[in-house]
């Protein structure tokens, strides 16, 4: 078994253009490996699970770096609840992607801003919804003047809409580039995109739980009406994640571990089980091509505790 795995480990090197500072790092990071792929066979899952670019890491350093979603700023917000204006209009299958309000996969790298990820693709959804093209936003331009986040150190998406509305403006990803590290802000009001961040608004009611499920129907109405929606949910599993629909029980996934923020896009059945699909910010190389689907209608991993979505004007 050790050399089969060591020979994973070595494609795994290559695949992912991994290096390492020694050889007693090598070691360490090999041990991480193996023990990572024993503990995905051990498992029965209905998805497919197994090497993915993060299998070298611990799930406490993967959390660390990659999981940094303030969820606890839920429980201090101010929002304006949105209720769904039609039920049963949204048909059984939608995909905003085919629709041109899903611009391609980004990489957030090593750098804990998943929260200006899913913050940026709903609004680059929003505005093709309103405009009718795509505009790349600046995910970076959150990380460096969001001053009520936390840049590579975890934020969340509320916040960085209400700075958004107070600062007067978005930039495009083109005029401010990612660089997956805190830097001094360069908002410049000269390069704002003809669109306005006016508020943000949560579906559901107006109870500041931290932990109150919506119903899962309404997201799917609520996804319909509005477009991507900036979502969170407990990301531990997506470490091995490879494809397939994620499924997992409260008990092996809990709501009170939710420490992802990523982007609803669309929904679908495949083989009569109800799935999600979403947008994530690892790359194109993890997942199905950067995108991943989770089980809909069980409150999978807490996909339904937090559905949100700017509001804007042109």
């Amino acid at each position: 078994m050790d050399a089969y795995m060591f020979e994973q480990f070595q494609k795994f090197i290559t695949k992912y253009e991994k290096k390492y500072s020694s050889i007693k790092e090598y070691l360490a990071r090999f041990e991480v490996f193996r023990r990572n792929i024993m503990q995905t066979l051990q498992e029965n899952n209905s998805y497919t699970t197994g090497v993915t670019k993060f299998s070298d890491l611990t799930l406490q350093e993967f959390k660390r770096t990659y999981l940094n979603l303030n969820y606890d700023a839920m429980a201090m917000a101010n929002f304006d609840p949105y209720y769904v204006k039609e039920t049963n209009a949204a048909p059984a299958s939608w995909d905003w992607r085919s629709k041109g309000l899903v611009s391609a996969v980004k990489n957030q790298g090593s750098c804990g801003s998943c929260w200006a990820f899913s913050a940026m693709a709903n609004l680059e959804g929003l505005y093709f919804k309103g405009r009718g093209r795509m505009e790349i936003l600046a995910e970076q331009m959150l990380v460096d003047c969001d001053p009520y986040n936390h840049g590579c150190n975890g934020g969340f998406m509320e916040y960085s809409f209400t700075w958004l509305k107070e600062n007067g403006g978005v930039m495009r990803q083109s005029d401010y580039p990612y660089t997956a590290r805190k830097g001094s802000c360069q908002s410049n009001p000269s390069k704002f995109i003809d669109m306005k961040i006016t508020g943000f608004t949560k579906l559901g009611s107006s109870s500041s739980s931290m932990y109150s499920y919506v119903d899962e129907g309404q997201i799917k109405e609520f996804l319909y009406e509005t477009g991507p929606l900036a979502v969170v949910l407990n990301a531990d599993p997506l470490q091995s994640y490879v494809n397939g629909i994620l499924d997992k029980s409260s008990s092996q996934c809990p709501i009170t571990g939710m420490n992802h923020a990523v982007t609803m896009v669309g929904y679908g059945n495949e083989n009569g089980k109800d799935y999600w699909i979403v947008k994530n910010s690892w790359g194109a190389n993890w997942g199905e091509n950067g995108y991943f689907r989770i089980r809909r209608g069980t409150s999978c991993c807490g996909i339904n505790y937090y559905i949100t979505s700017a509001k804007v004007s042109f």
